[in-house]
């Protein structure tokens, strides 16, 4: 009963896309409406949320045990993509709420999933 890494890969990477198109949808809205832009930000929090949350669903239907480590394994490949991509397009990473905000919310996705999904 080991570690489905191929089925981790896969759910970090559709977690990866739905975020993206969230927040694609999210950038479409804000430029063709007049939107606040707290809804915005509320926005990408929930689409990290939403994203990760159906990362671990599509693992977790995957694997047929260890849903919490397979979980937790596309919790944690989703955010060091986020922080190669931050380190990339922003050339470092700042260290404040939102990234603590992005952390916790990302792995507290995940857990709940493991709570209620299985």
């Amino acid at each position: 009963m080991g570690i489905n890494f191929k089925g981790v890969i896969k759910g970090t990477i559709f977690a990866i896309l739905v975020t993206f198109v969230i927040i694609l949808i999210l950038a479409l809205l804000s430029y063709f409406t007049g939107i606040d832009e707290t809804i915005i930000t509320t926005g990408v929090y929930a689409s990290v949320i939403i994203g990760v949350i159906l990362g671990t669903i599509a693992v977790s239907k995957a694997a047929n045990s260890r849903a919490f480590v397979h979980a937790m394994l596309v919790c944690a490949l989703y955010l060091i993509v986020l922080i190669g991509i931050s380190l990339i397009v922003n050339n470092g990473i700042m260290f404040n709420t939102h990234f603590l905000a992005v952390i916790g919310g990302t792995f507290a996705s995940g857990i709940l999933w493991c709570i209620i999904g299985k």
